[in-house]
Order: structure tokens, then sequence, then C-alpha cells
């Protein structure tokens, strides 16, 4: 069985762009299409049909409960039964606009939307599907753009379906809905903290779709298994939860495909195996430089994927080695603070990580240990019983800055690695 397939979401504003780039970007990937809107549109086929008060919540929670809506091919199932050409009247349309500002109705549709999403190789399309729907997917993008373009392509869309309007008209109409949906109390329309934005006003079809096709394929490259590495792996964690009861929490943070930077705080030799014990992926390490040069130990860590790195100053060698990992799809561990220190306590991290979660533009997701410097802290001979618990939080990413004030730029970035490593440390 190949790979799963990736969950990409595609958010944004009305006129943004978003129908016809999720599309266009779905075909581009060989990925299903999920127009989440049309799912709403279906519900609301189903209660017109009813004769259903909008507003009469018990009978709507009644009615929804046993319907089932399916997307398959650009076919939409209600209940099994095609409504394609269905959702797309007026009626309908109007309809969908008042139930999807219902709790029950999101309610309902939420989970199918979800489902639809469980097996990868989609495309959502909507307004809260990275934020609401799959705030685990693999890949988000927000599309944006000006009001003057967003207005102008709702214009030109009207008058292909014949519609006579006035493009002051369709500009006021555009601001008012912006005005709806960023301020509504449920699921406003917010970009995802790790969401990619894009901006369509100076941008063609085409331009748009490669640029996010370029990213998607990125992340779902798989990065060569290792045998030799999967055998280890399963006995050091079976003596890993003899003697130090290891456990790992939030696995599910760490994307199953594409390239991923993983930071994590330091305080015993005994990190590396505990998180690479625990994740979900193979990982590749940057162990100092001296431990290559231990006899039969160097050849050793080098099969487990650890690549040498000079712990003083800049070692440019291990940042491209591991640049080169990412660029393929694999799944690097850092420690940005470059030493061990005392168990629970966060010391300021080294530019190295901030560089690699920049330049690669991977996912970074931030690891917490906690334990392992009781397990086996600094200058302590052998190691000794302890709980260790491993827990891995949501993923950030960073953008390559513009201009001038890079140095700052990283010093944020490092910041911010060590921040959310740190909110990890009260779970």
């Amino acid at each position: 069985m190949g790979p799963r397939g990736l969950v990409v979401t595609l958010d944004g504003p009305a006129g943004a762009g978003k129908t016809t780039v999720a599309r266009r970007l779905a075909e581009r990937l060989g990925y299903e299409l999920i127009p989440t809107g049309a799912m709403y549109r279906a519900l609301a086929v189903s209660v017109l049909r009813a004769g259903i008060s909008l507003d009469d919540t018990a009978a709507l929670e009644r009615h929804l409960a046993p319907l089932d809506v399916t997307i398959e091919h650009g076919h939409v199932r209600l209940n099994g039964e095609d409504v394609t050409g269905a959702i797309r009247s007026q009626a309908v349309a109007d309809a969908t606009s008042t139930l999807s500002m219902r709790r029950e109705v999101r309610d309902k549709v939420t989970p199918l939307q979800r489902r639809a999403a469980a097996a990868g190789g989609v495309v959502l399309e909507g307004r809260d599907t990275g934020t609401i729907v799959c705030p685990n997917a693999d890949v988000k993008f927000f599309l944006t753009a000006n009001l003057e373009s967003r207005a102008r392509r709702r214009h030109s869309e009207l008058a292909a379906q014949g519609v006579d309007a006035d493009l002051d008209t369709v500009r006021d109409e555009v601001k008012v809905r912006d005005r709806q949906d960023t301020t509504r109390t449920l699921a406003p329309l917010v970009k995802a903290a790790d969401a990619i934005e894009v901006d369509t006003s100076d941008l063609s079809i085409d331009e748009v779709v490669e640029r996010m096709a370029a990213v998607v394929d990125a992340r779902r490259m798989v990065a060569p298994r290792s045998g030799f590495y999967a055998a280890c792996k399963a006995v050091a964690l079976a003596v890993m939860r003899t003697l130090w009861r290891v456990e790992g929490r939030g696995m599910h943070h760490v994307p199953a495909t594409g390239p991923v930077l993983l930071v994590s705080n330091h305080s015993s030799l005994l990190d590396p195996p505990f998180v690479a014990g625990v994740a979900p992926r193979q990982l590749s390490f940057l162990a100092k430089a001296e431990l290559f040069t231990i006899p039969g130990f160097g050849r050793l860590i080098r099969a487990l994927n650890a690549r040498p790195v000079r712990r003083e100053g800049a070692d440019a060698g291990a940042l491209r080695a591991a640049l080169r990992v990412l660029e393929g799809g694999g799944a690097v561990l850092v420690f940005p603070e470059g030493t061990r220190g005392d168990e629970g306590v966060l010391r300021e991290a080294k530019p190295g990580a901030a560089l690699l979660a920049v330049l690669s533009g991977a996912s970074v997701v931030p690891v917490f240990v906690r334990g392992s410097g009781r397990a086996w802290p600094r200058g302590r001979l052998l190691p000794r019983p302890a709980k260790v618990v491993v827990t891995f939080g949501p993923p950030l990413r960073f953008e390559r800055p513009a201009g001038a004030g890079k140095k700052e730029y990283y010093d944020t970035v490092s910041r911010d690695m060590m921040a959310a490593i740190a909110r990890l440390s009260n779970l």
C-alpha cells in the first residue's frame, strides 16, 4: 500500500478564488475535492423538502440526525441520492446561509467533513477547514486578495451567470460578507496560525495553483525507511518502557509525511532515544562530532541516522546535511539549546535550529521531555530508573524573511520555538 495522501485545507474570504483554485489544485495532485459548503447545501435541500422552519432547533436536530452526506468524484450524495444539481438553486443557497450559522447544523456537518478527510488525499475548501474541521491538516492554505480584486472577480462571475450587477454594489456586498464572516460568534473566518497565506490579487490561477502544489509536493515526499533503524527502535523502546516507563503524548502532531523539524529541550544523553522511541517516524539527528570517533559507536549512530556537528561556532556542513534530509522529505531532531542543562530548566536557543526552520520551510514540531534529567543527569556515571514523558506539540511554521532585519527575525524564531517547548512543560 502506498503512503497515505495528505489532508490539504484551503480557507479564505469571498472572492479570493478558493473554489477554482481548490478544484484545480485537487486535479493537479490527483486528490479528492471536498467543497465543504456543498455539504451544508445538501442538508439545506433535505430541510426545505421536509418543510421544517429554519429556526426550529428541536425539529432541525431530529431531522438532521439520520442524514448522511458524502462527496465522491465531484458528486454530492444525500443518503445515497445524487443531489449535485439540486444544491445549486437560489432557494437552497438562501437557506444554506441561514442554516450554516446554526450550531446544531454545524455539529452535524463537521463530523461528516472530518470523516471525508480521514483517509487523506483530499483538498478541503471552505472558511473553517483549517481551524475547525481539520486543525491538524498536513498543509493549510489561506487565500486572500485585496477588496478591489475580489469585487471584480465576483462581478465577473455574476456577469457570466447573466446577472447585471453594479460593481460598486458588488464591492459593498463583499465588504458586508467580510464583516459577517469575521465577526460571527460561531466559527468565524480566521487564518489558522500555521496556514500559508497566498495573496492572489496579482496572480493568475495557474500561478496560484503551481505555488501551492509545490508546497504540497514537498510535504508529501516520503523519506526512505531503514530496517536496521526499525529493529533497533523496537528493542530500545522495550528497554525504555521497562526501565523508565517512557510515555509518548501528542504524537498525532507529527506530520505523517514530508519534511519536519522536531525541536526539543535537552537535559540528558537519553533524550535522543527517548524522542525517537515514541516518535511515529524515523528521525535523523545532529550529534556532537566527538561521538563519531568512538570505535564502533560512531558506526552505530551513523547507521541510526545521526549526523556529526561541531558545537563550537557555526557548522555549515551539519546545516547542509540536515537541510538535505529535510529536502528529501525526512524528519530531523535537534536540540536548540545546544548542550544539556538541568531537568526542567530551559535556556536560550542557539541560532542553528532557527536557520534550519526558516531555510527548509519544514513544519516545526516542539517537543518537551520530562524526567530524562532525573533518569541520567549530567555528572552521574550511570542512569537510574525514573518516569519519562515525551510530549509533542502542534506544528509551527516560519517563512523566509524579506529585506533587512534577518538576524532579528531568526532571534524571534528561536524565542518562538523555545516558548512552544515551554508551553508543553505545563501539560
